[in-house]
């Protein structure tokens, strides 16, 4: 049997710090709340708080799509809203943490399409390798086609 500590909780929320922090066009700032904000663009792709929270506004039907697949929870403060909150417990955690933001970076990237940063990003990645190697919920694979669609009108 483990015992859970804010150390444990506070150097895997740095190991999603460090990684999130070298995806193209991401910024880290102090989250108003503790922690540490990632932004992209004009946007927020998700936070981070040293307890272990991490967590990112998703679009209603991407957002009922992972808490409906149990991939992250409604918001712990705010439960009827955009947000949600997934709890990194243990270090099994951690990918599941880096794969929700990874999932609202590219969302956000694939929505800033026309803008000189949403180009960027996207041009640094192959989205259907990293759909295929997140696996998410069959709806969040849906909307993220229809996205793609649009962004090339």
């Amino acid at each position: 049997m483990s015992i859970h500590t804010n150390v444990d909780s506070s150097s895997r929320i740095e190991a999603v710090v460090d990684a999130v922090s070298r995806w193209s066009g991401v910024t880290v700032a102090p989250h108003r709340y503790g922690g540490r904000e990632f932004g992209f663009g004009s946007r927020e792709v998700g936070h981070v708080h040293y307890t272990g929270l991490v967590d990112i506004a998703f679009p209603k039907v991407l957002h009922d799509a992972l808490v409906d697949a149990r991939w992250t929870e409604a918001h712990h403060v705010v439960p009827h809203s955009s947000w949600t909150t997934f709890r990194v417990r243990s270090d099994e955690d951690i990918e599941r943490a880096l794969n929700l933001l990874r999932l609202s970076y590219l969302y956000n990237a694939l929505s800033l399409s026309r803008t000189e940063e949403g180009r960027r990003a996207l041009d640094a990645v192959d989205l259907d390798a990293e759909l295929d190697r997140i696996d998410p919920p069959r709806a969040v694979r849906e909307r993220f086609g229809a996205l793609r669609e649009h962004a090339r009108q």
